[in-house]
């Protein structure tokens, strides 16, 4: 057998061999436990897995050693038409493996303007996805396939890297049958181009993935909050449950230096109507990507299931870390936050309990600091200042009157040189404190962030029953 890249038996640069994939009408996390070994069965292929498609479907996916993509195709044909006596098939698709490993969701192009050659029902659409930089192009790749009898008008767009996608499809024929007819017409173009990947699926599915593209390519940190996850540690929420997660980790550091990697699962929270994630049963029941960390540790990474890895932005990481620290805390609650290390003498008589960060900076530097004050009604007062601020002694937390989401620059309080801000937007009132510190000294005041926190008193409980 030829080991050319090029040609019907054509093995790509290092012999990665290629990747089959059978797409399922069921949703991967609909599949009965009695349907995943059916399909394993019917699959007939050691080694054999479940993965999700971009709109959320269950894939039955294998790998072929030292194969070139006619071989695939020919096993995936042979695979899915057991698949179809029994299961809906929505699709089928062979990639070559070491490409399947950054691009397990296929990078479906948007059609070029005016271009209708693809019907939006009762077809099947054939994508094929060409390598960049051929030796020769003696022809015109769209017109080898419209040419081809059985095949509809065809289409050639760009792809990621500079690759090519070729579109075509078969009319009121299955995927056999178009995945056949393909296979013939690619056997001239593979002469001189490099075939990535061959797929077949309904139009439906096609432009569902067009629709969806934005969110699935290219991967990047999905949207996340941070959830108290009980006694023993935190949860990292992603609330877009939809979401194309399946087999990814987040990965966090503790206080200590410590390293934690967990996978993300799907799971049930609530959210509430600012759109903020909560464990305490407050707003709407969502199912959301969850994993829980140890209780000290900030998330540093999302990686994909395969290692591509994405750093957390630190400043949403203080941001998240903020609002968790606010949602559920009543009225009194006072979050301090100022240079860590910037400690002055106080006097041994004073308990540390009462101390706030005004009573150990220096009051004569120019230190900067914020304050987050949670007031009545779910109101959070925000300050920001150049010199120490004191804990203010308030005679009730009322909000009655105030002014909110308005910052305040006319210096009501007489240690707040950047003004003060009322708001029920937690999320706000979190990133205020955090801009504050990121443009005033970057992550090297990130790095000396230290924090302190003040909960009100509570007098004793009485015995009121008579005795």
């Amino acid at each position: 057998m030829s080991h050319s890249p090029f040609g019907l038996f054509g093995r790509p640069a290092g012999d990665p061999g290629f990747t089959v994939a059978i797409e399922i009408g069921t949703d991967l996390y609909d599949l009965e436990l009695h349907e995943q070994i059916r399909l394993l069965e019917l699959t007939g292929r050691p080694g054999a897995d479940f993965d999700q498609s971009a709109t959320g479907c269950a894939r039955v996916v294998y790998e072929l050693p030292h194969t070139g993509w006619f071989a695939a195709g020919d096993d995936a044909l042979r695979v899915l038409r057991a698949i179809e006596t029994e299961f809906d098939v929505f699709g089928a698709e062979i990639c070559r493996s070491d490409l399947w490993a950054e691009e397990p969701i296929f990078p479906t192009m948007p059609n070029e303007v005016g271009w209708t050659g693809v019907p939006s029902e009762n077809v099947t659409v054939l994508t094929v996805e060409l390598e960049a930089g051929a030796r020769e192009r003696p022809i015109d790749l769209a017109g080898a396939l419209t040419n081809f009898r059985y095949l509809g008008p065809s289409h050639c767009t760009p792809a990621p890297e500079g690759r090519h996608h070729l579109v075509t499809h078969s009319r009121g024929s299955g995927f056999e049958v178009t995945g056949g007819m393909g296979a013939k017409a690619l056997q001239v173009i593979s002469n001189d181009w490099l075939i990535n990947r061959v797929r077949v699926v309904d139009s439906q599915t096609y432009y569902l993935e067009l629709e969806d593209r934005a969110r699935y390519h290219p991967p990047r940190v999905p949207d996340w909050q941070f959830a108290l996850g009980g006694e023993n540690g935190r949860m990292v929420v992603v609330p877009d449950g939809s979401a194309n997660l399946h087999g990814w980790t987040v990965a966090s550091r503790q206080s200590d230096g410590q390293e934690h990697t967990a996978e993300l699962t799907r799971d049930l929270v609530w959210i509430d109507e600012a759109g903020l994630v909560n464990l305490l049963g407050d707003g709407d029941r969502i199912e959301a990507w969850t994993a829980t960390l140890p209780g000290n540790a900030l998330l540093t990474s999302f990686a994909t299931p395969q290692g591509t890895e994405f750093s957390v932005d630190r400043w949403d990481g203080m941001t998240n870390w903020l609002v968790e620290t606010l949602v559920g805390n009543g009225s009194g609650l006072i979050v301090d936050l100022g240079p860590g290390g910037y400690v002055a003498p106080v006097d041994e008589d004073v308990d540390d309990d009462d101390l706030g960060l005004a009573d150990v900076l220096d009051p004569d530097d120019e230190v900067i600091n914020a304050q987050l004050h949670v007031l009545d009604d779910g109101v959070v007062m925000v300050r920001r200042s150049r010199t120490v601020l004191r804990r203010l002694r308030l005679g009730d937390h009322s909000v009655e009157g105030l002014e909110l989401d308005v910052w305040h620059h006319d210096g009501h309080f007489d240690d707040c040189t950047d003004g003060y801000l009322f708001t029920t937007d937690l999320h706000l009132a979190a990133s205020a404190c955090t801009a504050w510190f990121r443009d005033h000294g970057g992550l090297d005041a990130l790095d000396a962030l230290g924090c302190d926190y003040s909960f009100p008193d509570a007098l004793p409980a009485t015995d009121r029953e008579d005795a």
